[in-house]
């Protein structure tokens, strides 16, 4: 999110609150290679703890978080993009 444009490609949306550790990571994993790289896959979770795990779901399928929206006390949206982390470039 840098100013320049003000949409969005959302190519996919998840749903995963309620569920576990292992079983958010995995759905995080598995559905990353249905996104086009450059494109946004939208991730709902409804614990604070579960959007680290998003985040290291992605950083590990060579993707980053770009934003993270609150919803309301209970609900976040997690912003995710198909692109290589820029640490893990090159």
């Amino acid at each position: 999110m840098d100013g320049k444009s003000d949409t969005f490609n959302i190519d996919k949306e998840l749903d995963l609150r309620g569920l576990d550790e292992g079983t958010i990571t995995q759905k995080i994993q598995d559905n990353l290679n249905t996104v086009t790289e450059g494109n946004f896959m939208l991730v709902y979770v409804n614990r604070y703890e579960d959007i680290s795990v998003v985040a290291k779901a992605a950083f590990a399928s060579k993707a980053t978080v770009d934003n993270v929206l609150k919803k309301n006390e209970k609900d976040w949206v997690v912003m995710v993009k198909n692109e290589v982390p820029v640490a893990q470039a090159g």
